[in-house]
């Protein structure tokens, strides 16, 4: 385990050398945030959508451009080039888990990008004039269960992203398996499309797929839109989601290990 943590380590105080990339990233998020402002209170013209303020749903984007690190799946640091040059081989015979090495690097790198990127667009989002900034948690309660929500969610995310490394294996194309499934967690996660405005019959099943507990849970939680009581029961559920994923991933990394040809050997 202290392996494992070490690893860990190493990637969370690597990826926080890199401030200028996050302080870009920072100024490009806001611009999509404010777009993104803009363009749902044209669609909600003043309403009142499932509950969803307006002043809600400014929080709501603004959180979930703070934590968008999250929100994407990609694989660990190194991990696709790896694969396809066939040098992976080298870690099949290192006497640790790999299933566990990748997910302790990718955990430590999605949780210092976090870091790095959201603080400084908090800042500037509860800087911005009141018709566009972040607004305040709904309740102390809430600020607390957002934490913990937000930290299960990144481990959702770095556990969801270790499928994409199986699908690594038997692709060999690490952008477009990525590609294809950012692409179907964007529009089941409510990265593109807020849950809310979704007909009614789609949110009751998409309410109980991992895909919402990464941000949309958190962030609802925050702005009040779910109370810290109604909240527990997708608690509960987001983390039997991540048991079963992570084992469902060790399982197929495994399996992948044993029959990949390396350079046709």
């Amino acid at each position: 385990m202290s392996s494992y943590f070490g690893i860990f380590k190493m990637n969370f105080k690597g990826e926080l050398q890199y401030r200028t990339k996050a302080i870009s990233g920072v100024a490009t998020q806001v611009f999509w945030g404010l777009m993104y402002i803009y363009l749902y209170t044209a669609f909600m013209g003043g309403k009142i959508i499932e509950g969803f303020s307006l002043e809600q749903m400014k929080s709501y984007v603004w959180l979930g451009q703070g934590f968008l690190v999250i929100r994407f799946l990609d694989l660990p640091k190194n991990c696709a080039k790896e694969i396809e040059s066939g040098n992976v081989c080298y870690k099949f015979v290192r006497p640790i888990n790999l299933y566990n090495q990748w997910f302790a690097e990718h955990i430590g790198y999605k949780l210092s990008a976090m870091i790095l990127r959201c603080i400084p667009l908090i800042i500037v989002a509860f800087i911005l004039p009141p018709s566009l900034r972040l607004m305040l948690p709904a309740s102390f309660t809430a600020f607390i269960l957002f934490i913990f929500t937000i930290l299960i969610g990144a481990i959702m995310s770095s556990s969801i992203s270790m499928i994409i490394v199986f699908l690594t294996f038997k692709t060999l194309s690490a952008k477009g398996t990525a590609s294809i499934c950012n692409t179907v967690f964007g529009i089941l996660g409510g990265m593109y499309i807020p849950l809310v405005f979704m007909p009614q019959a789609v949110q009751n099943i998409l309410n109980y797929l991992p895909f919402r507990f990464i941000i949309d849970l958190p962030a609802r939680i925050y702005i009040g839109n779910i109370s810290p009581l109604d909240a527990l029961p997708f608690i509960g559920i987001s983390i039997a989601w991540i048991i079963v994923i992570i084992g469902f991933g060790k399982l197929l990394l495994s399996r992948a290990g044993k029959s990949a040809t390396i350079q046709g050997g």
